[in-house]
Order: structure tokens, then C-alpha cells, then sequence
């Protein structure tokens, strides 16, 4: 069995450990117990990085799209500042990991590649190691997207700010290699036609009435799950 399976799946069993101490700190309010949910989540993302990285570079039986949605799902797994705050709802704290247990879970059953095929998987493009960057963030503002959700109350918005920016970046880079090379803004790609639309779906999410938060928080969700969907391929 490939060494990056067997850290996936110790990863996915973290996580699952992680959402049951949140749910059971969520109902019982155990003193400490949120930073043992805190450690377990930083220990799931190394194990996922990790086992990512030894599959890219030696381990040809895992796909790449099962490598991107757990590498998606080593950025998404530590859990954020939020995680210490006491919710309303039982069930926000459990929103905060469910995207990278959803994520790593995806990888980990995605079908193996045929062993002995002779391809070699081609190296990272810098645009598709930056589209992977944001897709785990989008994954982490999804968490605090449905937390916030389920509990009626505001999460803090500098990581949702720090991904909208760093897809801005990616944008307005590609829009300026485009001009440059091609004399137009837009090359015609799936690909950057979809990163639009999600800066798009991201830009009015950011643009909405602050007073109505309920409809900036489904905007946020759909860009995110977007941003997902596109970073996984």
C-alpha cells in the first residue's frame, strides 16, 4: 500500500477524532478540550502534507486529482482562531473541519492509477501551485462560511480577505500575461474563464450590503465551493 495512502487515511481518522471531540466540547464545554481539537487539526494537515508530497515525488499510483484534494485538504485542516470560541450552535465548531475531512476523504477513495503505466506525472506549474494554494484557503472560508451559518454569528474576515486577494493576484496576473503575449485580456482557456468567475462570485460576495450577512455568506459558499471544484480539476 502506497505510504501516501496509509497518511491519508491516518489523516481522515484525525479528523474524524477531531469532529467528535468538537461535538462533544460543542454539547459539554470541556475545559481544554478546543485545543486538543486544534492540535489534532495541525497534525492531520502534516500528515496530508506529507503523505501529498511523497506521492508527487516518487509514488506514481496516486492520481492527480486525488493529489490535489489532499493537498486542498492539508491547507484546510488546521483549524482557525474560531475553533476557541464558544457558539451558540453545537454544530459550528464541527463546520470549521468538515471541508477538509470532506477533502482528504475524496482523495483517499479517488481510484488508484494503473502501477506500471511508464507516465510520469509533470512537474507544478507556479499558476497551478497558486490555484491549489487558494483552492485550500476557499476550503478553509468555507469552514468558518458554514460555521458562521450554523451559528448566527460573525467570523473574523481577514482569511476570507487574505483569499479574495491572493485571487485577485492570480486574476490580474493572468488578464496581464494574456494582454502581453496574446493583445487581449481574456485567452479563451476553461480554466481562466473559471478562475473569473469565481473572483466574480467572490467580488459580490465582498460588495454586498454589510448589514445582510446572510446573503454574502451563501455568495462566499458557492465562490468557495467553486474555487474548489476548479483547484481539483
Amino acid at each position: 500500500m502506497p505510504a501516501a495512502v496509509i497518511l491519508t487515511g491516518l489523516a481522515c481518522g484525525t479528523l474524524l477524532a477531531a469532529v467528535g471531540l468538537a461535538l462533544w466540547d460543542g454539547f459539554r464545554q470541556v475545559p481544554g478540550l478546543s485545543y486538543a481539537v486544534q492540535v489534532i487539526g495541525w497534525l492531520a494537515g502534516a500528515l496530508l502534507l506529507i503523505g501529498a508530497l511523497l506521492a508527487w515525488q516518487g509514488d506514481q499510483s496516486l492520481s492527480t486529482p486525488a493529489l490535489r484534494l489532499i493537498l486542498m485538504a492539508a491547507l484546510a485542516a488546521p483549524p482557525g482562531m474560531g475553533v476557541h470560541r464558544r457558539r451558540p450552535s453545537p454544530w459550528s465548531n464541527e463546520m470549521l473541519i468538515l471541508p477538509a475531512l470532506i477533502l482528504a476523504g475524496a482523495g483517499l477513495f479517488w481510484p488508484l492509477e494503473p502501477v506500471g503505466n511508464g507516465v510520469s506525472r509533470p512537474p507544478v506549474a507556479p499558476m497551478e501551485l497558486a490555484v491549489l494554494v487558494c483552492g485550500g484557503l476557499g476550503a478553509r472560508v468555507l469552514g468558518e462560511a458554514l460555521s458562521e451559518m450554523a451559528a448566527q454569528t460573525r467570523h473574523s474576515e481577514r482569511l476570507t480577505a487574505a483569499t479574495y486577494a491572493l485571487l485577485t493576484l492570480l486574476v490580474g496576473g493572468a488578464a496581464l500575461v494574456n494582454l502581453w503575449q496574446r493583445g487581449s485580456v481574456w485567452g479563451g482557456s476553461a480554466s481562466e474563464g473559471g478562475l473569473a468567475g469565481v473572483w466574480l462570485a467572490w467580488s459580490a460576495a465582498r460588495l454586498g450590503p454589510r448589514q445582510r450577512s446572510r446573503p454574502r455568506v451563501v455568495l462566499t459558499v458557492v465562490a468557495a465551493l467553486l474555487l474548489i471544484v476548479l483547484a481539483a480539476g
